[in-house]
């Protein structure tokens, strides 16, 4: 009877315990990711194979799937499979402890990084540190961020590479409203662009470095090789062959099977410029009349002969210089000729190996590069000052000059003085003096020639930044020496060869394999742009994205925790959980592969059932009731017997 005593006392505790576990099941019922627990009983110890009662011996988590629903808010997610959410919480003693949990209704917090209900920060590969020298390539050093004046997006795409994230996106400035046309007067003939056709070769310009960069995301880990624009010649019958000598006579030449003609206009050198002024208003197109004897000696045709140049033995050669200004993107020229009346001379195509540059279509990482350079070209484009015959030579007699510019030096990243001390350039005959002075500066370091080239252009003097720092500016100091006076740029005919914009295009990375962290949302304090917010979204594999503008940057990747035993997780309260001997340190795989699916704009429910648990504390009432008489009966028969002794 004793016996039968305190094994209704365990089985009053045991089912209070059961008591209390579904009273706080039905208290989160409609708690976030809350995973509701069940009591394990066990029979407690015999004797004389009579047990002695329950115990509890284990409350546990069932880790089932709970039911998900959406609600649209964007900085909800929700595990869809196995796997937790790791949350760290630095705010109590500074020192980071790490959590995990099911609850994903996060938010960002004061600071920019995405936060749980609690304020502890979620954890995940977090977006490298942006490296202004080497991820952002900017034709304005002072910018290397996007701001409100990037107002054309180029391209944005995220590329996933084994073991990492990148994003590379691009921008400019509005090119359409800063294109300017080239002066007819100085660049006829010369690769002579209008407004239009500059903004139409770098509308075809995009459309390449787009069709890379998409090839890229596809094929994120082949093969890379850079492209190379393709240049010809072609040698039209010469002056001297009568050829083309008069009214309603006409050259014309076939590429890509389109034919372009020019009519006969003022004369045969006049005609070929025009010649070459129309093939340069094709889009992704520029042609330069040229020479084919560069070196004037008796033998023609030679490798190395030609050249681009509006000389006048230039002119009359018939010779145009042809070049697509799209890297990996060639083109054929099936026919050229002159007619006369009912009289066709045919000209021909310069082979490839004399003189130009065959068509190599690259691959991967250096097509994508080789298409961005002359992307960049064309939005930006080479400064081009220009001295013409009246500002340098007139009046006649002798005259000395000197030059000296200062250009942005990109390795320095500084203004700088070239030559040190100015180029002195005595009694110039003509514009190819100074053409010649400019081109081989002979100082001792920081020539001239290191930074720009002069050329002459239709009897202009024009001095140009170089290909490999076309987008920086520089200032030129021309001085007449002998009577101590400065003579300027010629303000109609100076400016930029493309369209004066500037391009920049950032590149974001995220290491899968580095260290986890806190998820940091602001685009400003992650460095790409000055306004700091976007539409935030969260793709399957926990890959953090912020859209601005149109661009879409991916900022971060949540990392999901997997253990070898849930259950040995030990709850903490405020939807956390922590680890234990028992439940193994947290997993994590790259990319979160085979993990839960995470379901943006979505939560997951309680799993505590509502009817389910009520059932349950009908039975277990009944059971602490019936133990509760086990309890009085016992007693009852210890007072019968007490009774029989008196």
């Amino acid at each position: 009877m004793i016996g039968a005593l305190w094994t209704g006392i365990s089985g009053l505790a045991s089912h209070q315990t059961a008591l209390d576990n579904e009273s706080h099941n039905i208290a989160n019922v409609n708690t976030v990711g809350f995973k509701s627990s069940r009591i394990s009983f066990a029979d407690q110890m015999y004797q004389d194979r009579i047990g002695k009662g329950s115990k509890v011996l284990d409350a546990e988590k069932m880790y089932t799937q709970g039911n998900l629903k959406v609600t649209g808010v964007s900085f909800d997610m929700a595990l869809s499979g196995d796997g937790f959410f790791a949350v760290s919480n630095t705010r109590s003693s500074g020192t980071a402890e790490t959590f995990y949990t099911r609850a994903g209704n996060f938010r960002m917090g004061d600071n920019g990084t995405l936060q749980d209900a609690a304020g502890n920060e979620v954890q995940g590969w977090a977006m490298s540190a942006i490296d202004t020298d080497n991820d952002v390539i900017s034709t304005n050093p002072n910018t290397s961020m996007f701001t409100a004046d990037y107002t054309k997006l180029i391209s944005s795409k995220i590329i996933k590479y084994t073991g990492s994230v990148e994003t590379i996106t691009s921008k400019a400035t509005d090119y359409t409203q800063t294109a300017k046309a080239d002066n007819e007067l100085v660049y006829t003939g010369y690769g002579l662009k209008s407004q239009s056709s500059k903004v139409a070769d770098i509308e075809e310009l995009i459309k390449d470095y787009s069709t890379w960069l998409q090839r890229l995301k596809d094929e994120p880990d082949g093969t890379s090789s850079t492209s190379t624009a393709q240049t010809t010649f072609i040698e039209f019958p010469d002056k001297a062959s009568g050829a083309l000598s008069k009214d309603g006579d006409q050259a014309y030449v076939y590429i890509n099977g389109n034919k372009i003609s020019q009519s006969w206009d003022t004369d045969y050198e006049t005609t070929m410029q025009k010649l070459a002024d129309r093939i340069s208003s094709l889009p992704g197109f520029k042609a330069y009349t040229a020479t084919n004897n560069f070196d004037g000696d008796a033998t023609v045709g030679e490798v190395g002969d030609y050249v681009a140049s509006t000389s006048a033995a230039a002119l009359a050669t018939g010779t145009l210089k042809i070049e697509s200004i799209i890297p990996g993107k060639g083109f054929t020229i099936s026919e050229l000729a002159m007619t006369s009346g009912t009289t066709v001379t045919q000209g021909n195509a310069v082979d490839v190996n004399t003189a130009g540059t065959a068509v190599i279509i690259g691959s991967g990482i250096g097509a994508l590069q080789s298409s961005k350079e002359a992307l960049t070209e064309a939005i930006t484009g080479k400064q081009r000052d220009v001295y013409t015959t009246t500002d340098l030579l007139t009046p006649d007699g002798v005259k000395d000059y000197s030059y000296q510019i200062t250009i942005y030096d990109k390795v320095t990243k500084q203004n700088i003085t070239i030559p040190p001390a100015p180029l002195a350039i005595t009694n110039p005959a003509d514009i190819d003096a100074f053409v010649t002075a400019i081109n081989t500066d002979t100082a001792a370091t920081d020539e001239l020639a290191d930074y720009v080239y002069a050329e002459n252009v239709n009897g202009n003097l024009v001095i140009k930044t170089l290909n490999s720092n076309f987008d920086v500016e520089f200032s030129g100091s021309m001085l007449r020496t002998d009577v101590a006076a400065t003579i300027d740029k010629n303000a109609t005919y100076s400016g930029r060869e493309g369209a004066s914009a500037e391009f920049i295009e950032i590149i974001t990375r995220i290491d899968q394999t580095a260290s986890k962290g806190s998820q940091q949302l602001r685009l400003d304090t992650l460095g790409i742009s000055d306004s700091a917010f976007g539409e935030f979204s969260v793709d399957s594999s926990g890959l953090l994205t912020m859209k601005q503008d149109g661009a879409e940057f991916a900022i971060g990747q949540v990392a999901i925790a997997l253990f070898n035993n849930n259950r040995g997780l030990e709850p903490t309260g405020d939807n956390l959980l922590k680890k234990t001997t028992e439940s193994g340190d947290p997993i994590y795989n790259v990319n979160n592969d085979k993990t839960a699916k995470i379901e943006g704009k979505t939560l997951e429910l309680s799993t505590a059932d509502l009817s389910e648990s009520l059932v349950n504390l009908m039975v277990f009432q009944r059971a602490f009731e019936a133990n509760a008489k086990s309890i009085t009966t016992s007693d009852e028969l210890l007072n019968t017997l007490i009774n029989l002794k008196r």
